[in-house]
């Protein structure tokens, strides 16, 4: 399977640094990859506007569900104005 492109450089970078280095990197990356990916793919769901509620934190899961229920328990005035705080154009 051909690597992608952003890959391929970061392969590039990473060969850069030293042993130790990446050996550093690639037990932090090991630990940790199945919460960047999670993470990214969150990211990406939400820039391209296929994202759940459950993809946004506790406070902006509340935030999103008392605008869409009409629940009067937060300072915007509507779903739009909502989603354009939270940086979110649908």
């Amino acid at each position: 399977m051909p690597r992608t492109k952003l890959i391929q450089e970061t392969f590039e970078q990473i060969a850069l640094l030293s042993e130790e280095q990446q050996d550093t990197l690639a037990t932090y990356l090991k630990k940790h990859l199945a919460e960047f990916l999670e993470e990214a793919q969150k990211e990406r769901r939400i820039a391209e506007g296929t994202y759940t509620i459950s993809d946004f934190n506790q406070k902006t899961q509340q935030a999103i569900q008392n605008i869409e229920e009409q629940k009067t328990l937060t300072v915007v005035k509507d779903q739009v104005e909502l989603y354009q705080q939270l940086g979110i154009y649908r």
